[in-house]
């Protein structure tokens, strides 16, 4: 009984179209932030360092989220403020973070230097990471061999900033 409605209405499917070409296609947005940043971490392994630094930082998203920096700084051991270090770095991050460092340990009269390579999760300007010091001299007694960081980059001022392109 219903067999007679079965071949207009398919017939008439096949001709139907939910929306035009033109609307069904979607632009991607885009954006792009250029800034000066205030870097803050803290580092947790056997002991605990905090850091302070200046840097430049792109992040934005794509087609997914990106982050690219680099920086200047300083870092203390929390409970002994007399160890304390110099260091330059870079990072790049989306979803999967990782970076280098180089700093330069003071105690004192003694120094050490280290590389630190880390390798964690960042989303724009945030990130958790595990690092590691590589000893580039004699291993000074009371830094890290390993630790968990966290940072985040505070913007300073806007170099540039583009939105949808």
């Amino acid at each position: 009984m219903v067999y007679w409605l079965q071949v207009p209405l398919s017939l008439l499917s096949v001709c139907a179209t939910a929306q035009e070409a033109e609307t069904a296609l979607q632009r991607r947005l885009r954006e792009h932030h250029d800034e000066l940043t205030l870097v803050a971490r803290y580092q947790q392994g056997r002991y605990g360092f905090a850091e302070l630094g200046i840097g430049r930082n792109q992040y934005g998203k794509d087609h997914h989220p990106f982050d690219i920096g680099y920086y200047a700084g300083a870092e203390l051991r929390v409970d002994r403020p007399e160890l304390w270090g110099l260091k330059v770095g870079a990072y790049a991050d989306g979803g999967f973070a990782m970076g280098v460092q180089y700093i330069h340990y003071f105690d004192g009269p003694r120094s050490y230097p280290v590389l630190r390579p880390e390798m964690g999760i960042g989303v724009f300007k945030a990130k958790m990471t595990y690092a590691y010091n590589v000893a580039l001299g004699e291993r000074m007694p009371g830094t890290n061999t390993h630790m968990l960081s966290f940072s985040y980059a505070f913007r300073v001022a806007r170099l540039s900033e583009r939105r949808p392109y």
